[in-house]
């Protein structure tokens, strides 16, 4: 969950401009639970680190034997390379091939590996009897008949080191509660021109009537500057405050109203986000734990977005106005490119696609709440308190979230 306290200090200039700026202290809590049990497991600790050398020495053995199967395969071929028995030396050669490449990655980079007894740990023995068997029958007797397979259950400790210990590959803090500080988020300039009016006050006891209704309509415009502190790459839980990177967003609204009694307000935006660079683990949204070798400087520019917002009131009393309020919210997906700046040499970095996958966003959210206006004491300016709350009903793209949002705001009201 996020607190969002914006400060906000607007000045209007002659009836129709209002400049201001928005200072957002934000803090940010995530809560994390995890949960170790060990029955019924089907990995244990990686046999790396119970026994390497019996894991290098397997490697070592296919791969030796792969190099006799390549000898055996130039014999094979040299009369006729399309001959069937040529074309399945060199299937056995690439099945085999990519079979050690598989676990080499996986006796290195995870820090378990599949127990011996459980059902992946047998089709492993499988997969080994079978490469074993094809390439004893084309010549190579140096293929070996046993993997090392994990024999220890994993423990607690273990558990929690899976992605905290840079030597399984993700190297990233623990999964734990967090709750950030009070920091800033990012500031905006804003200003609101009208350009249409009229505002009649309804006398007491006068009847409502079209000459009543006032009506006002006008644009604006906002900066919003890069001053919050995006996701940090070795959190995999972080939540940022702030996209750190600047935007500029144009708006129309409208307002219409019968006088003390009810109003509609309607607003129409669009916001250009500008790039900036970030440091990302460029990894597909469902691995959940990207080793730090994805780690990488990439250009990030984020979607623009369109919002609109319909908020019907109506004024109970003088004091007391209920409303309702409806957003619409859409955000078309990030892009990103590498970096010339990144430490990774251009012709080998990660290509930095996956990131874009599931940036774009569809939300709606409905609410309502009220606003109490009084002044205290009698004849002084009015102070205003505004309570509203909003649920997220309808939503897509797979990092839109499920909100829920309650909003408490008070304003003062001076001039000269």
């Amino acid at each position: 969950d996020a607190v969002r306290i914006p400060v906000t200090v607007s000045v209007g200039f002659w009836d129709n401009l209002t400049l201001g700026v928005t200072v957002p202290i934000t803090r940010q809590r995530t809560e994390v639970s995890t949960f170790f049990n060990p029955t019924n497991s089907n990995v244990g600790v990686s046999p790396t680190i119970d026994d390497i050398t019996q894991v290098n020495s397997f490697l070592e053995n296919l791969n030796s034997a792969e190099s006799e199967l390549s000898n055996i395969i130039g014999d094979l071929c040299s009369p006729s390379r399309g001959s069937s028995q040529c074309l399945e030396a060199y299937k056995v050669l690439r099945e085999s091939q990519v079979f050690r490449e598989a676990l080499d990655q996986s006796y290195t980079g995870f820090g378990v590996f599949p127990l011996a007894g459980s059902a992946t740990g047998n089709l492993l023995e499988l997969r080994l009897n079978t490469l074993s068997t094809a390439h004893s029958y084309l010549g190579v007797n140096s293929f070996p008949t046993t993997i090392p397979l994990a024999t220890n259950l994993i423990t607690q400790e273990h558990y929690q080191s899976l992605i905290t210990n840079p030597s399984y590959g993700v190297d990233a803090l623990s999964l734990e509660s967090q709750l950030r500080p009070w920091t800033f988020g990012d500031i905006e300039f804003f200003s609101n021109f009208r350009i249409l009016s009229k505002t009649q006050l309804k006398s007491e006891g006068e009847t409502s009537s079209s000459d009543n209704i006032n009506y006002s309509v006008g644009v604006g415009g906002l900066v919003r500057l890069g001053t919050g502190q995006s996701d940090l790459a070795n959190n995999l839980v972080d939540v940022g405050s702030g996209d750190g990177q600047n935007d500029l967003e144009i708006k129309v609204f409208a307002n219409l109203s019968d006088a003390n009694l009810w109003s509609v307000w309607f607003e129409a935006s669009y916001g250009l986000q500008r790039p900036t660079t970030v440091i990302r683990r460029i990894a597909l949204p469902h691995e959940t734990f990207p080793p730090s070798s994805t780690t990488q400087l990439v250009n990030w520019t984020p979607g623009n977005y369109k919002q609109l917002r319909f908020s019907p009131r109506y004024q109970l009393t003088r004091e007391l106005t209920f409303l309702g309020d409806t957003r619409y919210f859409n955000k078309e997906s990030d892009h990103y490119s590498n970096d010339s700046l990144s430490d990774c040499n251009l012709s080998v970095c990660l290509d930095p696609e996956p990131l874009q996958h599931e940036t774009g966003q569809n939300l709606l959210d409905v609410g309502g709440g009220f606003i109490f206006s009084k002044r205290f004491p009698r004849n002084s300016r009015p102070l205003e308190f505004r309570l509203l709350y909003r649920k997220a009903v309808w939503g897509n793209g797979g990092r839109t979230p499920k909100t829920s949002l309650v909003e408490f705001g008070i304003q003062l009201f001076g001039g000269c």
